[in-house]
């Protein structure tokens, strides 16, 4: 197993949510385009202004539209990483459009943040609005949606919406939050099966963080947010060489993560990155756990393209299975690509690979 080191865990914790949700306002400089053929255009709904920065080739048939991880990234600041010399990349191939959601990344919203529009029915709803406004703009062009991490949460909420199936033609998840239920069974099947290999290994102080895994229940109904919390401390513990998950000292941590972000009043807005962001991870949490569009996928009408890294800590491999048994039991067209030596974040760690399967896809439409 190819591991991670410490620098890229923290980015990993990032964009799945541990910074979240930025209100009141854009940053400071908002986003402007530096080429003359790319295009910024605002789609508002609900409070919320959302940029959307088209670049790449206008004269292409397809559109590729990015729904950011997070929730709290920005699909605008990673824009540049689908350009480069490569034949396959995709600013030459097809248009792009890099969405920024409500409450992340550069969008304007209302301060203070308004909780009842923090939801993945919400954001897919958004995305409708951003598909709409593509298809005005650019008529006659195919639209594929691709999500990755939380925006595959998003992905799977709209492409699953029988009211959305005539805005997309086709569809890209790359490590998709699709079930949160069993997105927590992935994380405790990665963590028991990753302190087995250890003690295999000889590293029998992981015997008592595997006992204490053995111990954990999970109900589908029953939101455990410290056990939730825990299990995803452990798995991204054991993605790192020597660290010791669920001892004293992690758990500590877990404690302490516990405390700064779910405190005893439920509705104060904790401050816990550098840039200020506000953040309710009890929300957030809450969100993640409870999302299920299972007896929604019989409405996906569209193909898809389905990508995961092997040594994916965050949103492990075991996640993706349920997820792709429920598509072939519905006779669904789709393909799985599975990416060895691979973490959370396909479009860096696997860059060229990634950009050749979504082009060789779209381009097969």
């Amino acid at each position: 197993m190819k591991y991670i080191s410490i620098t890229l865990i923290y980015r990993c914790i990032v964009a799945i949510g541990l910074v979240v949700l930025l209100a009141g306002g854009c940053k400071k400089d908002e986003p402007q385009p530096t080429q003359p053929s790319q295009e910024l255009f605002w789609v508002t709904n609900k409070g919320s202004q959302m940029p959307v920065l088209m670049t790449g080739n206008k004269g292409s048939a397809s559109i590729v539209l990015f729904i950011h991880g997070g929730p709290g990234s920005s699909s605008i600041e990673i824009a540049g990483i689908y350009s480069g010399n490569s034949p396959s990349n995709l600013t030459d191939n097809f248009l792009l459009a890099s969405w920024d959601q409500r409450y992340a990344g550069y969008s304007i919203n209302p301060d203070p943040i308004d909780w009842s529009m923090v939801n993945v029915d919400q954001y897919a709803e958004d995305c409708a609005m951003v598909t709409d406004q593509l298809k005005i703009r650019f008529p006659g062009k195919k639209i594929i949606v691709a999500g990755h991490s939380w925006g595959g949460a998003v992905l799977t909420k709209f492409i699953s919406n029988s009211a959305y199936q005539d805005r997309y033609d086709g569809w890209v998840t790359a490590e998709g939050m699709v079930n949160g239920f069993e997105l927590a069974n992935a994380m405790l099947s990665y963590s028991s099966r990753r302190c087995n290999e250890l003690i295999a290994e000889g590293k029998i102080q992981y015997a008592d963080t595997l006992a204490y895994l053995n111990s954990v229940t999970l109900d589908p109904v029953a939101y455990d947010m410290p056990t939730f919390l825990r299990l995803q401390m452990s798995a991204i513990s054991l993605a790192i060489p020597g660290e010791k998950p669920l001892d004293p000292e992690v758990l500590s941590r877990c404690a302490q993560l516990e405390k700064s972000v779910f405190p005893d009043s439920a509705d104060q807005v904790r401050k816990i990155n550098n840039a200020g962001s506000p953040v309710n991870l009890e929300i957030f949490y809450n969100q993640i756990y409870f999302i299920n569009s299972n007896a929604s996928y019989v409405n996906i009408s569209k193909p898809g393209l389905i990508i995961w890294g092997e040594n994916d800590c965050v949103v492990p491999v075991d996640a993706a299975y349920p997820f792709t048994g429920r598509l072939s039991s519905l006779g669904k067209t789709f393909q799985f690509k599975l990416y060895p030596d691979c973490w959370h974040t396909p479009m860096f760690s696997n860059s060229e690979q990634y950009i050749s399967d979504i082009k060789n896809f779209v381009d097969g439409l």
